[in-house]
């Protein structure tokens, strides 16, 4: 664990000295942030979550589930696993998205990663292997080609990663991400935006565990309206 939390340490500061005025904003405050579970009870708004001014629109039946993160954070990298398991029994019920955030060189290398991932249809397998390969290993991909270096054999080859890494495609959903990070108004990350309409992020009052309970009580609150229309009309 000493030597765990060695290399965390090493890895923060290169992405601190490498990422723009924006994540530095993002990460610091995470980083900073005492964070304390809240004590069992209702989940008030504007302390464990906040409503959102402008929802985004969400087509589809399922609640949609958004997390807002990057590979470079390790607030991201800790929440994962709970993540993780949390879909375990909940993924059949919501709809599942994430959205990377855009912030600084190094954070947008990564972002564009992960739409690359996902157009490549490799995502289950390389997700967390990403995070991994950051927080555990050290390996901090510089550039682009780096990253294309360590996916070659893994489910593509070095020039097709490129290809489709540098694509107007890509950048077209980094810029869509971006937007809508500032749309939302992300501040801190991990985040979670519940149907577009409510944004629940780590803070004093809300640790990465009570985080999905928050949304856990957010879901049924969706939920509720929908179990109330059609027990009325029977």
């Amino acid at each position: 664990m000493a030597k765990r939390s060695k290399k965390i340490v090493v890895i923060q500061k290169f992405f601190f000295g490498l990422v723009g005025l924006a994540a530095l904003a993002v990460v610091g405050y995470a980083l900073t942030t005492i964070v304390v579970d809240a004590p069992d009870g209702e989940f008030i708004e504007g302390k464990h979550y906040l409503v959102i001014e402008q929802p985004r629109r969400i087509r589809g039946d399922k609640v949609e589930i958004m997390e807002f993160f990057s590979y470079g954070c390790i607030h991201c990298y800790n929440f994962d696993p709970l993540l993780d398991d949390w879909l375990e029994t909940h993924g059949d019920e919501v709809n599942m998205v994430r959205n990377p955030t855009v912030a600084g060189e190094s954070w947008r290398l990564l972002a564009q990663t992960y739409y690359t991932m996902l157009d490549l249809d490799l995502l289950k397998e390389t997700h967390s292997r990403i995070f991994i390969e950051i927080h555990q290993l050290g390996n901090n991909f510089r550039s682009a080609e780096e990253i294309a270096d360590w996916f070659d054999g893994k489910g593509t080859t070095r020039a097709e990663f490129l290809t489709v890494f540098n694509s107007a495609n890509i950048q077209r959903r980094l810029a869509n991400a971006d937007n809508l990070n500032r749309q939302l108004k992300i501040v801190t990350i991990p985040s979670i935006v519940v149907n577009g309409k409510y944004l629940v992020s780590i803070n004093r009052e809300v640790g990465p565990k009570r985080m999905l309970e928050v949304v856990d009580y957010l879901i049924k609150q969706e939920s509720q309206p929908v179990a109330t229309i059609a027990s009325s009309g029977s």
